[in-house]
């Protein structure tokens, strides 16, 4: 049993710390695919198809960069066989953010990738990045009384709403392909934000954004009521544009808390929340140093000067030496729960891949006393908690894991089954030696 999710490889990195990482050549460079979908933030065309083997199969391609839109449709004039949208997005402040693909092959199978990484060389090349990949899913048998939509496993509903949001043509066919195909080995939840105002009165209220978050948690996060010690919630992410105190205290924090057996598990202490970011001498001690750092990892010092009174308190540095990724800077999105069990053993008790960053436009922000959430832009993550695998009433711990590091096989000595998450960074975290350390971009 696997989360199916991964690092990016990076040619800077050596085989052992690129051991259970993927290429994009290794997701899309091969003989059996037939078709793809490819949805992003930032897109080279030309970075793409030197990816893709059989360069005539159907294409298409969702962007989010305004700016590039011109050089991509110039770009895509060389590929007949591609398609080209971009989602409306209204708030001027909103982008198209989310990073995933939709692959389709011979064996008339089809999968889900989401990832961390733009569909540019860099991204690919000189950063730490996320990818998960669902099982290859089979269409659907009248056997299995999976025919019909009325029987669509949550992932696949969960996918298809997502996708429709966009309202775009160039996914219609898509959407009508995806509710063939069974999805439901998909042991994974996903967590979408989609712009706009989502009011308690609509059922897309809990659909979207933080209000998403906070609904999964509360149906699908069990916590050990007299087993879960120094509780942790890890928030590590590449930006962090302008997060006002009170939306990340009482908003984020408050949200990323909540868990099933609240009520019952009273003795259950507040999670410490951290927030992993790099210090200057970190990011400058990195292969892309300073100034290339400064390209993706967008902290504003007006902001951070602003800020870093209340901020500092909870920010720790990228530490990533186990994990073979010191000198590599974060582009991934990474949101988890850890706690200790009464051994003293890291168990996680969630864990969320995602393409949002630390945002209000990513998040949502909640107005109103919490009847509406207004969200502004497209975001996409993947959700994994123990409760998905739990069957027979077995008992499941997720457990950090560095595929560098085989020490770490933790045997608990009771009949558990152990479920590994590739961690990007080393734990236990190291907070910032000293206040006013947090590298920003340069002014």
């Amino acid at each position: 049993m696997s989360t199916n999710t991964c690092l990016t490889s990076s040619v800077l990195l050596s085989d052992k710390e690129n051991v259970g990482c993927v290429s994009l050549r290794d997701l899309i460079y091969r003989d059996d695919l037939i078709s793809m979908v490819q949805i992003n933030f930032m897109v080279d065309i030309d970075f793409l198809m030197s990816n893709v083997k059989n360069k005539d199969i159907p294409i298409t391609v969702v962007h989010g960069l305004r700016e590039s839109a011109r050089l991509l449709i110039e770009q895509g004039k060389k590929w007949p066989n591609m398609t080209i949208g971009t989602p409306r997005i209204q708030d001027r402040y909103g982008v198209h953010h989310t990073k995933a693909m939709i692959l389709c092959f011979k064996d008339e199978s089809i999968q889900l990738i989401v990832m961390t990484a733009n569909m540019v060389p860099q991204d690919w090349q000189v950063m730490t990045q996320g990818v998960y990949r669902s099982p290859k899913c089979f269409l659907k048998t009248k056997d299995l009384g999976l025919s019909s939509s009325t029987n669509a496993s949550p992932f696949e509903s969960d996918l298809i709403k997502y996708l429709r949001a966009y309202n775009l043509p160039c996914l219609t066919a898509t959407i009508m392909l995806i509710s063939r195909y069974n999805w439901s080995l998909c042991k994974a939840i996903l967590i979408a934000s989609v712009p706009g105002y989502h009011r308690q009165t609509e059922s897309s209220f809990s659909n979207w954004g933080l209000e998403r978050l906070a609904y999964v948690l509360r149906q699908h996060v069990t916590l050990p009521a007299y087993n879960c010690h120094k509780s942790q919630i890890i928030i590590q992410c590449s930006s962090m544009p302008h997060s006002p105190e009170k939306w990340f205290k009482e908003q984020v924090c408050r949200t990323m808390a909540e868990f099933k057996n609240r009520r019952s598990a009273l003795s259950i202490k507040a999670p410490h929340v951290c927030v992993i970011y790099p210090t200057i001498t970190t990011a400058t001690n990195s292969f892309t140093g300073r100034d290339m750092s400064g390209d993706f990892l967008r902290f504003e010092k007006a902001s951070y000067d602003k800020n870093h009174a209340w901020f500092d308190p909870y920010l720790y540095d990228w530490k990533s030496e186990h994990a073979g990724r010191q000198f590599l800077m974060p582009h991934i999105k990474t949101y988890t729960r850890t706690y200790q069990d009464k051994n003293g053993k890291t168990r996680i008790a969630w864990h969320l891949l995602s393409s949002a960053n630390l945002s209000r436009a990513a998040w949502g922000e909640y107005q109103k006393n919490k009847t509406q959430i207004y969200i502004k832009s497209f975001e996409l993550g993947v959700f994994f908690c123990p409760s998905l695998w739990d069957n027979n009433e077995e008992n499941i711990d997720l457990i950090p894991f560095n595929d560098l590091d085989s020490a770490q096989e933790d045997s608990s000595g009771t009949e558990v089954t152990q479920i590994k998450v590739r961690l990007p960074y080393d734990l236990p975290l190291v907070h910032h030696s000293q206040p006013l350390q947090c590298f920003t971009r340069l002014a």
